[in-house]
């Protein structure tokens, strides 16, 4: 039994791979991934979510079997009230998945979100974990089972474990051809889509511009793509045969006459375009949520980053390492945040960043673009109900 509980995890591991490579919507992906991940961790209840990574903060939310209209006081939980396992927790951790009853000793009344938000539903037992990738969190996800059910036990924690970073990089992937759709910055993600013998079939206005920067070394030809474009391409194809080794993603980094550098993605895609390479270009810079934060209360660059921080929930000798200043310098900058944001505390400080400018976007369908600026979608608000299966979603 062991032998074969080890083979189907092994297999729905390599299907989850495939998912990820297929340039899936990511509330699609979550759907699948959903169904395939059942067979070793079952449950009867989930939540999947898209994280900003800049901020930590919840962005899209898709859920089943779970009530509706228990929303805000979920929000609530992971950002206003002390609980236990939070997301933006497990995500700075080395392990980023968290058993209830483990971290409470068995005690599950510990967690407000129990008591107040699960329990009352009839659930007994939760998995969650954070999907993380290169140290930047983009999703997270919640299993739950009903009274009776036995709880989720060590093996199913690490089988989670063994997929977090493979979801991780297909939800960025998939944020990713999202901003390529609603953002045509100068400075934002562009797409080219190749043909199966490489040839290019379009280009946006964004990835022309990008391609103007690159330096491509060594070919003069006309109408050739750089290096990097085809080796991105070919790396997506092949990566179904090579299952195994997630760690051959295709992504490359690569430098531009301007001195920057720009990240490069490949993703498989689907609808009017399936069967077609996408290789998605954007500059290799911090998240930052600066226009959000400095627009909206005034902070200076300064408290900007050290609200940042505090949002990924540094401690004030954390702040302190990381800007290269001293911890009173730290308390002296947040009092003047507290001060133009109205609140009195940290914890107040991410509820009130949440509730004003995430959770709205989250019920509209939106989600943050690589600069953290929200987009929505011209098919938003996305809000679907069928056989207790709510979706809020901006795919």
């Amino acid at each position: 039994m062991h032998a074969l509980r080890t083979d189907v995890a092994h297999n729905v591991r390599q299907d989850i791979i495939r998912l990820c490579h297929q340039g899936l919507d990511w509330v699609t992906l979550a759907r699948r991934a959903t169904e395939r991940i059942g067979r070793v961790v079952p449950h009867e209840s989930s939540c999947w979510h898209t994280i900003d990574p800049a901020t930590l903060l919840l962005t899209g939310s898709f859920v089943q079997q779970l009530a509706d209209g228990g929303f805000p006081l979920f929000t609530q939980c992971e950002y206003a009230r002390e609980d236990v396992n939070k997301w933006s927790f497990l995500a700075q951790c080395h392990w980023p998945v968290g058993i209830l009853t483990r971290v409470t000793h068995g005690d599950r009344d510990q967690s407000v979100r129990f008591r107040e938000l699960l329990y009352p539903q009839g659930i007994e037992w939760e998995l969650r974990a954070s999907l993380v990738s290169d140290s930047l969190c983009w999703g997270a996800l919640g299993f739950y089972r009903h009274r009776g059910e036995p709880d989720f036990n060590d093996r199913e924690a690490a089988f989670v474990a063994s997929i977090a970073v493979v979801l991780a990089d297909g939800f960025r992937r998939a944020l990713l051809v999202n901003a390529v759709v609603t953002d045509d910055a100068p400075d934002g993600p562009g797409l080219i889509l190749l043909d199966d013998r490489n040839g290019v079939d379009s280009i946006s206005p964004a990835a022309e511009r990008w391609l103007d920067e690159l330096v491509n070394a060594g070919d003069v030809m006309v109408d050739r793509l750089p290096h990097p474009i085809y080796a991105v391409a070919d790396r997506t194809r092949t990566a179904a045969d090579r299952q195994d080794r997630p760690a051959l993603q295709a992504r490359a980094r690569v430098h531009t006459r301007s001195g920057r550098w720009l990240v490069l993605h490949g993703t498989r895609l689907n609808g009017a375009a399936e069967g077609k390479i996408g290789v998605i270009i954007e500059p290799a810079h911090p998240l930052e949520i600066a226009p959000l934060m400095t627009e909206a209360y005034g902070l200076s660059d300064r408290e900007r980053k050290v609200t940042q921080l505090v949002l990924q929930g540094l401690s004030t000798n954390g702040i302190a390492e990381e800007l290269y200043i001293s911890p009173h310098t730290v308390q002296d900058h947040l009092k003047t945040i507290f001060e133009k944001v109205g609140v009195s505390s940290r914890r107040e400080l991410v509820a009130r960043i949440f509730s004003v400018h995430y959770r709205p976007h989250v019920l509209e369908g939106a989600v943050p673009g690589p600069d953290g600026a929200f987009a929505v979608r011209q098919d938003s608000p996305r809000v679907t109900r069928r056989n207790h299966q709510i979706a809020i979603a901006g795919s």
